[in-house]
């Protein structure tokens, strides 16, 4: 039986020839090439934890309690661009499911991954209502609006924002370089709110309309958990994460009994 062995000499050049040898000798090369590979495979798989090992932390933020009703913000002057009224997001509850909650984990093992992120001007609102990121990501303000804004934010470790925004005007960048809450206002219009959330580490999730929210690929190991909303406070839970999924619900009338 022939075996073809190529190999570059030292010019560059692939050279190949033909190496002769018995069955017994060929399955011998064989099985050492299988038993490589094998092993090879197995190195992936330890060396790579991430891809084999990790949890999911999925659950539910609620609100169980009784919200008052919430009243739309009256545009007055402004409805021909803004619409006659703007609703008020500070208490979005669907069916007890709660919106717009914060979800967190803290731990020393988490780093950040920075990103990209955005906030945009638009119908006299900042959308989204909501937003988290990691530390040392880029936040991007835009406007979509035919009237001018000026956003304002309120923060104490990284540096305010306070810039007019005039229609069509080019964005405006600003990385985030520490872990806080900022609430964003403008100047000019005084329903318009929001809040960034700066976290420390890449995991972390907003809930959904339902109140839904879910937080991928977490090493094993045992966390702190946080639930922050604007408007009902903070709740937090120390939590073990597995190989597998993890069930977490928050019920926000908890923070009202702290």
């Amino acid at each position: 039986m022939a075996l073809k062995a190529c190999f570059y000499n030292n010019n560059s050049t692939l050279t190949c020839s033909s190496i002769y040898t018995t069955k017994k000798l060929s399955l011998s090369l064989i099985n050492v090439i299988n038993m490589r590979s094998i092993v090879y495979l197995i190195l992936t798989v330890i060396l790579a934890p991430g891809l084999a090992y990790s949890g999911t932390i999925k659950g539910n933020t609620v609100f169980s309690g009784k919200a008052p009703p919430l009243k739309a913000y009256k545009t007055g002057k402004y409805k021909k661009v803004c619409g006659p009224e703007v609703p008020n997001e500070t208490l979005l509850i669907n069916n007890k499911g709660l919106k717009n909650v914060v979800l967190s984990l803290h731990g020393k093992k988490l780093k950040p991954k920075a990103g990209e992120y955005h906030i945009d001007q638009k119908k006299c609102r900042y959308v989204p209502h909501v937003i988290a990121m990691p530390v040392d990501s880029e936040l991007k303000i835009h406007t979509s609006d035919p009237i001018n804004h000026n956003i304002h934010t309120y923060s104490f470790d990284n540096d305010p924002i306070n810039i007019m925004f005039t229609p069509d005007q080019e964005e405006y960048a600003q990385e985030m370089e520490e872990a806080e809450i900022v609430k964003v206002e403008c100047d000019l219009h005084s329903w318009m709110t929001s809040w960034i959330v700066v976290t420390p580490n890449s995991y972390f999730s907003v809930s959904g309309t339902d109140g839904s929210f879910e937080i991928a690929d977490v090493p094993p190991g045992k966390y702190k958990l946080t639930a922050w909303h604007e408007t009902l406070g903070n709740l937090s839970k120390d939590i073990t994460v597995v190989d597998g999924e993890v069930k977490i619900n928050f019920d926000f009338v908890e923070a009202e009994q702290e």
